[in-house]
């Protein structure tokens, strides 16, 4: 693609702020020449007269201003994700088009540091791979939970009914029951051993009195005697064991029991309380994992978008400008400093203008003494610094109402430029004559000879020879450049009066 090269342009605004001035000159001196040519050259000396005569009249008004572009696209970045608080130096600029130089739509204008930003994006593409798996291990614990839940408060409530029916039981019939079975156990072995020592006797008293072999005897209360020994330990072990029973058993059974009753209800009350809660906090866990990933989502999305702004395009045909232009005048060096190879852009600046070159209009100032003379649809003249023998039609589009600076006023002037101002860029200094008035042979006379009365009318003296001059009322019309119209009170040649008595 061939692209027309227009950086001689760029020393407009340096140069031909310095230039201005030159041709501002040449047009005051124009201008005080034909100034001269209107009014009288010097002060009239007192006395004087002069004669009434017809002539063109008219009123340019003169105004300084800076041609500027009525479309143009500003370049900035506007990143949602990627910005210097997130990333610091995160716009560094690898390759800009020169100021000056002619795109077409589409064509790439900047290129920035891809770097940094790829490597975030395949971080956060990684991460996002280990928050769908987080999520799913949650959603699948959270299915778990809520299936055991009612198992688990089912079981917690049936094992404290258990306790408390076992602890119930106990008080009311096991511990009663074992204290009195442990008494009759005790009651059995003494009355055990009561009854075999009683056999012994008996069986003494019977081997006495019968004839029994003397081997038969001995056996028989061998066998006695040894069960009288006998019942004499089962006695007491009876009496240990009811003892134990009494006094260390069955208390500890019963604290154990109490024990277990009361952890059975404790455990109760957490899965009652706790159950919910960890189901609830499992859920919200859930929730916030889902969250978090929306908005790493939201983030990466973003970050994708801000990676595309990250080569700029084009938005429209036309020439490059840099920075940005503040009623109509343009500050490039910053933003040519921050172009360069290496160099960083802050998000929201305007650091790179496509201007398309026509149509063009006159940002001009007015000051403020020629306000009621400016309209909208009036025709004036054109004159470029740069460029003083190309001429250029305008017309006033709009003059503000509000004062701009003290003093001074806006006004906007459409221009038409010609075959013959290819040359014309916006950005250069300009000036512009207005025509706000015209008449063609009409009665002027110079400022000093019309005076004004005490009720705001205005009147001339015309000389009387030998006598007091006679007050003639004339109506006037505009005042410009020394002279004024008359419009009612006076003829051609009339000789009037050039100075106040």
């Amino acid at each position: 693609m061939v692209r027309r090269s227009y950086r001689l342009l760029w020393l407009v605004p340096a140069l031909l702020l310095a230039g201005c001035e030159a041709v501002e000159a040449t047009e005051q001196e124009k201008d005080t020449k034909a100034k001269t040519a209107e009014a009288p050259a010097a002060p009239a000396a007192k006395g004087a007269t002069c004669k009434v005569e017809k002539a063109d009249f008219k009123i340019e008004i003169p105004l300084k201003g800076v041609l500027e572009a009525e479309h143009t696209s500003e370049i900035s970045l506007k990143p949602k994700a990627w910005t210097p608080m997130v990333m610091p130096s995160s716009l560094i600029v690898q390759k800009a088009v020169e100021q000056g130089t002619a795109v077409k739509k589409g064509e790439v204008l900047v290129e920035f540091d891809l770097e940094k930003i790829d490597r975030a994006l395949k971080d956060l593409r990684e991460e996002r791979k280990h928050t769908e798996i987080a999520i799913k291990q949650a959603q699948e614990d959270l299915a778990m939970t809520e299936k055991s839940t009612p198992i688990d408060l089912a079981a917690a409530e049936r094992a404290k009914k258990i306790a408390d029916e076992d602890l119930a039981k106990f008080l009311k019939v096991d511990r009663p029951l074992a204290e009195e079975s442990a008494k009759h156990a005790l009651e059995n072995a003494e009355f055990a051993l009561q009854s075999t020592q009683e056999e012994l006797k008996q069986l003494q008293k019977m081997y006495r009195d019968k004839d029994l072999t003397e081997e038969t005897e001995e056996f028989i209360l061998r066998r006695q005697k040894h069960m009288v020994r006998f019942m004499e330990f089962q006695l007491k072990s009876a009496r240990i064991h009811t003892d134990d029973t009494l006094r260390l058993d069955l208390p500890r059974r019963e604290v154990n029991m109490h024990e277990t009753a009361t952890k059975s209800e404790l455990a109760w009350e957490k899965a009652r309380d706790g159950l919910p809660l960890s189901l609830r906090q499992k859920r919200l866990a859930l929730e916030k994992l889902k969250y978090d990933a929306g908005k790493a989502r939201q983030k990466l999305d973003n970050l994708e978008e801000d990676r595309k702004l990250l080569t700029v395009h084009s938005p429209a045909d036309g020439i490059v400008y840099y920075g940005k232009a503040t009623q109509g005048q343009w500050s490039t060096s910053s933003a040519a400093t921050k172009l360069q190879h290496g160099g960083s852009v802050s998000p929201e600046e305007v650091f790179m203008t496509v201007v398309q070159t026509r149509p063009l209009s006159v940002r001009a100032v007015v000051e403020e003494k020629d306000l009621h003379l400016l309209q909208p649809g009036l025709k004036g003249k054109v004159v470029v610094a740069g460029y003083p023998d190309v001429k250029l039609s305008g017309q006033v589009a709009q003059v503000s109402s509000i004062p701009q600076t003290p003093g001074n006023f806006e006004a906007r002037v459409n221009v038409e430029p010609g075959d013959d101002a290819k040359a014309i860029m916006p950005g250069m200094a300009c000036s512009v004559k207005v025509l706000a008035y015209q008449k063609k042979n009409v009665l002027v006379v110079p400022d000093s000879a019309v005076l004004s009365d005490d009720d705001d009318g205005h009147y001339v003296l015309l000389p009387v020879k030998g006598g007091k001059p006679e007050h003639r009322t004339v109506k006037i019309g505009k005042r410009w450049g020394g002279k004024t119209e008359i419009l009612e009170g006076l003829n051609e040649g009339d000789e009037i009066s050039c100075t106040k008595p």
